[in-house]
């Protein structure tokens, strides 16, 4: 058989066999989510929805307990807390009476993307980050669920 063909059909072989690991890795995964999903959805059946739940991404926290990976997921405001749902399952709960202050910065943890401007939500263990597709409206639905007046943009 000649070397090319060789070569071919290795690259071809480890193409499938990634394939199929990563189609495994997919599958657990958006079980994960459908599964946190639902429970999310009972849960939010019973609170008062400030705001419903929306595409947005987790980009971070400087507050112990928090996920390091930032992650896609949807995020949604209800009357008690912020919460963040990850694409990986992860629900990231936030009670209102917990944050201490918001403020909208292009930069944080070193992390800047073009066009995107972070929400930031302070409790008194540290920051957590998010970016949403309103940050004004959400900032706006945060103060006054919170009753605080958000940081001026520096």
């Amino acid at each position: 058989m000649n070397v090319a063909v060789q070569v071919v059909l290795l690259v071809v072989g480890i193409l499938a066999v990634l394939g199929l690991i990563a189609g495994v890795i997919v599958l657990i995964y958006r079980g994960r989510y459908r599964a946190a999903a639902e429970q999310l959805g009972t849960e939010l059946a019973v609170e008062t929805i400030v705001r419903p739940l929306e595409k947005g991404n987790y980009r971070g926290s400087t507050a112990p307990g928090f996920p390091t990976v930032k992650n896609n997921g949807r995020i949604a405001l209800t009357r008690r807390r912020l919460v963040f749902l990850t694409l990986t399952g992860t629900t990231i709960s936030i009670p209102v009476d917990s944050i201490t202050g918001l403020r909208l910065t292009k930069v944080f943890k070193g992390s800047v993307a073009g066009g995107w401007t972070h929400l930031v939500v302070r409790t008194a263990a540290g920051e957590i980050a998010f970016y949403v597709n309103d940050t004004q409206a959400w900032l706006h639905a945060l103060g006054e669920a919170t009753g605080h007046t958000p940081d001026p943009v520096a």
